[in-house]
């Protein structure tokens, strides 16, 4: 065997690790009554804690994993173009409502906030682009303003104030995120200043 191969087969070793981690702390989270642990993890997955505190030193790392891992089988992603944002907080919230559990502890745990707060500076960038065309009139400040609002809709936070304060159902959650954002978004077109070949009558 060569050293290459030797690599290669030692990294997906440790990616087969990762993955059965990961799976069993999914398992762990949708078991209300068990202690989400790094000890309780290794005892579902059948490893020792030492296994498991190598893949992931901190908490915050397995909520980390777990999140990437809820948004690559959704398909969620954070819009960069205007027509993408309607039916990606479908997308998002369907998500949430498939994972429901899982979305519910990484709320409640500090781990899971940092591990949100990560991701907001790749969420006020996208919705910084895809806005762009509705807020170019606008100055820094609104523009700040506005993306902070939309990313968040765009929240699991949301979502649960929807489910929780508002008593929806998760169908229901979509509908209502889904009309606040295209509420703005209609707002946003209807003030937009018009070209400066409309204003001069030009077609």
């Amino acid at each position: 065997m060569t050293e290459r191969n030797g690599k290669e087969l030692r990294q997906k070793h440790a990616e087969t690790t990762r993955d059965h981690l990961v799976d069993a702390a999914y398992d762990l989270l949708l078991l209300a009554d068990q202690t989400f642990s790094h000890e309780a993890i290794a005892a579902r997955a059948g490893v020792g804690a030492r296994t498991v505190y190598r893949y992931f030193p901190a908490q915050a790392d397995l909520y980390e994993s777990l999140w990437v891992r809820m948004r690559r089988q959704t398909g969620a992603i954070f819009p960069s173009l205007e027509e993408q944002i309607l039916p990606q907080i479908t997308t998002l919230f369907g998500g949430f409502n498939r994972n429901e559990k899982v979305i519910r502890a990484a709320l409640e745990s500090p781990a899971g906030h940092r591990v949100r707060e990560r991701g907001a500076p790749e969420g006020r960038a996208a919705f910084s682009k895809s806005l762009a065309a509705l807020t170019a009139s606008m100055s820094p400040v609104q523009k700040r303003q506005l993306v902070a609002v939309f990313l968040a809709i765009y929240s699991a936070p949301f979502w649960e104030l929807l489910r929780n304060r508002g008593g929806l159902s998760g169908p229901d959650a979509i509908a209502a995120a889904e009309w606040a954002m295209s509420t703005l978004i209609e707002g946003l077109r209807r003030n937009r200043p018009a070209s400066k070949d409309k204003r001069r009558g030009k077609k």
